[in-house]
């Protein structure tokens, strides 16, 4: 089938927008600085209040802020049960994270159903962080988190979470 030169017109017209629009998407994510490989899923629905511990610091209050959608992320995924979709915010360098969350996912994952506290602990060094999660009903569980080129990750499995 052969396209008249006004047909050809519009549909290089119709091209040039689709690319345009897809370039647009692609540079305010970029700007918006949202380079993260994993989000929040609209189910299950989770509770979850992410803070700094009471530090001097404000290094604790600006990790928690940086760390809170990884924070709910994890608890989404513990209370969904899916250990295969729980690995995937471990640190992809490190080994055995699917093993670390089907195991967390039988401690934890009930639990993950109520209301969950999480306290980020005072940093150590700027691409490490501790948080504690408090789950309703006394659990408590400590999560290890590293940081690669402006990304948290859980340190889940066998690694070093400075990177390889």
């Amino acid at each position: 089938m052969l396209l008249t030169a006004p047909a050809r017109r519009r549909a290089a017209v119709a091209v040039a927008v689709a690319v345009a629009g897809i370039g647009t998407a692609g540079v305010l994510r970029w700007v918006e600085g949202d380079t993260t490989p994993y989000g929040l899923q609209d189910s299950p629905a989770v509770r979850v209040e992410v803070r700094a511990e009471n530090s001097r610091y404000p290094d604790t209050r600006e990790t928690a802020e940086d760390v809170s959608e990884l924070v709910r992320v994890y608890v989404q995924r513990l209370l969904a049960g899916d250990a295969d979709r729980l690995a995937e915010v471990g640190a992809p360098w490190f080994t055995g994270r699917e093993a670390r969350a089907r195991a967390s996912i039988r401690k934890y994952g009930e639990a993950a159903g109520g209301p969950v506290r999480a306290v980020v602990r005072e940093p150590v060094v700027p691409c490490l962080a501790q948080v504690e999660l408090r789950f309703d009903g006394g659990a408590r569980q400590v999560v290890e988190l590293t940081r690669d080129d402006g990304i948290w990750w859980v340190a889940m499995g066998d690694g070093d979470p400075m990177k390889p």
